[in-house]
């Protein structure tokens, strides 16, 4: 069997493996989801034994917490000793780069080096790309960095998960792919595997005005059918599928669901908690 680290969506079962010695780059435009779909896989990840270290240099840690916590409570209100039991189960499997804004790559690399050989992390997250001591134009030092990055997983066997932001579009309504990732083109050339986050937009529209007591055309009523969001997977260099699946959004949980019926996962035991 191969070894890896699996996504939580029945869907990708047999499709999708985050396995040791690669780079995944997301994409997605902003506002559509993907870090909070790269915290459910991190969540996932977690559940399946792995140690996960996160360079969120976008959010502050007891931001990225509290969202975090909130997606493996599955619920929108967790009570206080429901969120412990949470942070207890994190344990020794969750750890955090505390550090929002431009930080230096040569030291995010350092921290991660200590991070693997301390504690043994398996799965590195850094979002994102965008918040790196790296001009956007500087193509250069992009492609340096990506090699990097690609050495380092090489050397620790470790997976690596890079946010970068996709070019302007002129609406989002299309979902970008590993062709419109903004910067050099060497950030896709090396990656092991693309993925894209795309939230649907014209069906949130279509919602908001049939709450609004508009009657729908029947067009409209066959949209409303459709999923919230896709994940895209473009490239796969170890892998043999290449495609796209329908996710549904749980706004209570920030959790996204296979279908419309399924319920949030709950990913610690709350039998004997009073919720």
């Amino acid at each position: 069997a191969e070894i890896g680290i699996s996504p939580p969506w029945e869907k990708t079962k047999g499709k999708i493996l985050f396995r040791p010695e690669e780079l995944s780059i997301w994409t997605g435009i902003n506002g559509h989801g993907k870090s909070q779909v790269l915290g459910q896989v991190m969540l996932h990840a977690i559940r399946q034994g792995a140690r996960v270290c996160v360079a969120s240099l976008e959010l502050k840690p007891k931001r990225l917490l509290m969202r975090l916590t909130r997606q493996a409570a599955g619920l929108q209100n967790p009570t206080e000793e429901y969120i412990r039991a949470i942070h207890d189960w994190y344990g020794q499997n969750l750890w955090l780069f505390d550090l929002v804004g431009t930080a230096k790559s040569k030291r995010l690399l350092e921290v991660f080096r200590y991070a693997r050989q301390r504690y043994g992390i398996d799965m590195f997250v850094i979002d994102s790309f965008m918040k790196l001591d790296i001009a956007e134009d500087d193509y250069k030092a992009q492609k340096a960095f990506i090699e990097q990055i690609c050495d380092f997983k090489n050397e620790h066997d470790c997976h690596i998960h890079l946010i970068v932001h996709p070019r302007k579009s002129e609406n989002e309504l299309l979902p970008p792919g590993k062709l419109d990732n903004k910067g050099t083109g060497a950030i896709t050339d090396l990656a092991d595997n693309c993925f894209s986050v795309w939230r649907n937009k014209a069906k949130e529209e279509i919602k908001r005005q049939q709450d609004q007591g508009t009657i729908l055309s029947a067009k409209q009523a066959e949209q409303v059918k459709l999923c919230d969001a896709l994940l895209i997977c473009d490239k796969q260099r170890n892998g043999e599928w290449e495609g796209r699946i329908g996710l549904w959004f749980d706004s209570a949980s920030f959790q996204y669901l296979n279908h419309e019926k399924q319920k949030p996962i709950q990913y610690v035991n709350f039998s004997c908690i009073n919720i």
